[in-house]
């Protein structure tokens, strides 16, 4: 007898899975997390449909408000859904599903009120990545706003929109002073230093991160000012440069900064506070989101800096020069400071931030070390600036003044050791992790990837060939990546911003200069740029070198191509039937004596892989290792002919 019941539960399923992820919803999601997203439903009968799509700061993970139908208790209840851009299989301890369940945990009673709760265990993606479900923020989505809608709303947006909350600048203020305050003392309680204190450029790499490096969007700004001290328009003087501080430069491995840590959000913004605003506003409901930076010993300076700043970056168009010229003295030290020429609600905020800051410090005894951190921070948070896309352009000479103002009066601050300009940067532990290939990797060099004399007739190729293979991409998609090519080389410095740049190939660009770019199907990244010359022909400068890889390695880690999970690199110097010599590049041929080699390409096999996640934090080590590996090769006159 043919078993109808089952017959009809088989089709009641299809017909849930079918429409298990709603259609507006799939749309916005990508097709990994449709799928895990549909799975993880149909096993507990559930579906879910598309409320709205949020747009949170900077982020480019989708969010999404969704109604999530359990048809198992016959409920429907309003959730966030967040699908990261992160796939770094090597931290998953760090993944911003962890990161948030350790914040919640460890601080439960501050969690409750100001935390949303995590619904049911994470959706994995695969490749490290895993889709969240949140409670709603205050529960009832109609009775919270962002802090940037009320910034606005005080202000006026800068299209002259207005919005339905009136706030004024008592409002905001008391909001600001309530997140510091809470963010302090009831996630933290009682002030504590670090268990071993940190070197500078150790608390500023707290804040910068790996930006320093190739590839880092302060790369390419940090190598034009490398000297200890940098000139700035409207300085009276050199200031100390807070590139060169964070890479170590005054103070070298000198553990000097004691460090006051605690539970900081790590990256505490207008867009990641809601506020209760109906009945009315309450500055002490307040909700903090995305937890993907969440540290339990992260410094304490880092949250009320990086607030200040993101509320400027956003509304430094409502400020006059003078006001903003004010400004940077007043930021530096509010204390010492006029605030006259500042507008009322800017001088309100950073009181009551202030204020906040002496309360929790009182008693403790800590406030020197407070003082000398919150300039570190300052400069840190100053830097990150420097280094977003949201940031307005015309804005990035302030944050620069402010960054090198905030070092200049760190390294003067009393109880710190005299810099010493002769310190060293401090040394990497532990050299790159490669391994070592059984086979070099194919690689294509210039002459394979453009017409002959389109690049620089002498140059320096570097080339990332993906390992393991990636899937070749489709003609059009691969061919869309020229202009992703030339915004990576003005980025990154290769390309000049008035050079022009000729599009070679289906996916090459290369500049008047010689420099080029281009990606394979296969996935190969490649950049080239020309070597100095003299007389004789073209020189080879260990610190020239190190420089132009740096550049090259920072362009191509911009490129906006698929990551593999790792790069075989080869590293290579096309001649142009020239001579090449060592030596240094500006002294004149009369004054030191090169070795020479004969005029054939030089080139190192791409034999050995390192990590995508390795690569990008280490670029700088990882291209003083291949300049030393390529000066050997050359040294030893194993070149080919």
């Amino acid at each position: 007898m043919p078993d109808h019941a089952g017959a009809r539960d088989d089709k009641h399923g299809e017909a849930m899975e079918e429409g298990i992820v709603g259609d507006a919803l799939a749309a916005g999601l990508d097709a990994s997390a449709v799928e895990a997203l549909t799975e993880m439903a149909a096993l507990h009968k559930r579906d879910y449909e598309l409320d709205r799509w949020l747009v949170n700061g900077r982020s480019r993970a989708p969010v999404a408000i969704v109604l999530e139908t359990d048809h198992r208790t016959l409920s429907t209840r309003r959730l966030l859904l967040k699908v990261p851009v992160t796939d770094d299989t090597a931290r998953l301890t760090a993944t911003e599903y962890a990161r948030h369940r350790d914040a919640y945990a460890e601080a439960p009673d501050f969690a409750k009120e100001h935390l949303t709760k995590l619904e049911g265990d994470p959706i994995r993606l695969g490749k490290g990545r895993f889709m969240t479900l949140q409670e709603i923020a205050g529960d009832d989505i109609e009775s919270v706003e962002v802090l940037t809608v009320l910034l606005n709303s005080m202000l006026g947006t800068p299209a002259g929109d207005t919005t339905e909350i009136p706030c004024t600048p008592t409002d905001f203020a008391e909001i600001c002073g309530a997140v510091v305050s809470g963010v302090l003392q009831p996630w933290n309680g009682r002030p504590r230093k670090a268990r071993q204190a940190f070197t500078v450029a150790e608390f500023l790499g707290l804040h910068i991160q790996d930006q320093l490096e190739p590839g880092g969007r302060l790369h390419a700004l940090s190598m034009e000012h490398r000297t200890d001290r940098i000139e700035i328009a409207g300085e009276r003087r050199p200031l100390v440069n807070p590139f060169a501080l964070a890479r170590g430069a005054l103070f070298g491995d000198r553990r000097i900064v004691r460090g006051l840590v605690g539970r900081t959000h790590g990256d505490l913004h207008t867009d990641n506070i809601l506020v209760r605003v109906d009945p009315a506003i309450d500055a002490e409901k307040f909700h903090l989101i995305d937890l993907a930076l969440y540290e339990p010993d992260g410094p304490m300076t880092r949250d009320p800096a990086h607030l200040l700043l993101y509320i400027l970056a956003r509304r430094m168009d409502t400020l006059s020069a003078t006001q903003q010229e004010a400004l940077l003295d007043y930021v530096i030290a509010p204390d010492e400071g006029h605030a006259g020429r500042l507008p009322g609600w800017l001088v309100e905020v950073i009181t009551r931030t202030d204020r906040a800051l002496l309360d929790w410090l009182e008693g403790s005894g800590l406030q020197p070390e407070w003082r000398r951190e919150r300039l570190l921070s300052l400069a840190g948070c100053a830097m990150l600036f420097l280094g977003r896309k949201s940031t307005n352009s015309a804005d990035h000479p302030w944050f620069l003044r402010l960054a090198a103002r905030a070092a200049d009066r760190f390294v003067g601050m009393p109880g710190l050791p005299a810099p010493d300009p002769e310190s060293a940067p401090p040394v990497a532990v532990t050299p790159p992790a490669w391994r070592t290939l059984p086979e070099p990797l194919p690689v294509a060099w210039i002459p394979d990837l453009v017409r002959p004399r389109t690049a620089a007739r002498t140059a320096v190729e570097l080339h990332l060939i993906p390992h393991p293979p990636v899937e070749r991409p489709a003609v059009t998609r691969w061919e869309a990546l020229k202009e992703g090519l030339v915004a990576a080389g003005r980025e990154a410095r290769l390309f000049t911003e008035d050079e022009e740049v000729r599009q070679e190939g289906p996916a090459a660009a290369v500049g008047s200069s010689g420099a080029g770019l281009a990606v394979t199907r296969s996935g190969q990244r490649s950049a080239w740029t020309g070597l100095p010359h003299d007389d004789s022909g073209a020189i080879l400068d260990r610190d020239d070198l190190a420089i132009r890889l740096r550049r090259l390695l920072d362009a191509l880690l911009r490129v906006p191509a698929p990551a593999p999970e790792g790069f075989g690199i080869a590293l290579g110097i096309e001649t142009g039937g020239l001579v090449v010599s060592e030596g240094p590049a500006h002294a004149a041929p009369h004054e030191t004596v090169r070795s020479r080699s004969s005029a054939g390409p030089l080139r190192l096999p791409a034999d050995g892989v390192l990590a995508r996640h390795e690569l990008a934090r280490r670029g700088s080590a990882v291209a003083d290792e291949l300049v030393e590996r390529l000066l050997l090769t050359f040294r030893q006159g194993r070149v080919e002919r």
